[in-house]
């Protein structure tokens, strides 16, 4: 089989900020179970065909192809620390939410 090349650079991984790569797992040619990628506690991303995402290290990247798994790369990220300004404290939290059930009937008490 012929693999795909972009000619997109990557982005370079640090020691601080480590490389993560989004994929989509398939049933390898060991005919691995794609219900047990559950059981790898792997970070799982939604996909919009319904195929099972995930976002993994360069080792779990291994791992899932020494467990027979066919893996397609679509991109490789640059892990970082969140951003503080995405970070919301409780009170805006409660804000937020009591907004969004603005006007939506609820019983006496809750």
């Amino acid at each position: 089989m012929r693999m795909a090349r972009t000619s997109r650079k990557a982005p370079a991984g640090t020691d601080d900020h480590p490389l993560r790569f989004e994929a989509t797992v398939h049933a390898g040619p060991r005919a691995r179970a794609l219900a047990r990628v559950a059981d790898l506690d792997l970070d799982r991303v939604p996909d919009p065909r319904g195929d099972v995402r995930v976002l993994v290290s360069a080792d779990e990247l291994a791992r899932l192809l020494d467990d027979g798994y066919e893996v397609h790369v679509h991109g490789a990220l640059r892990q970082a620390p969140l951003d503080p300004g995405l970070v919301l404290d409780d009170d805006e939290a409660v804000r937020w939410l009591e907004e969004m059930v603005e006007g939506i009937p609820r019983e006496e008490g809750s």
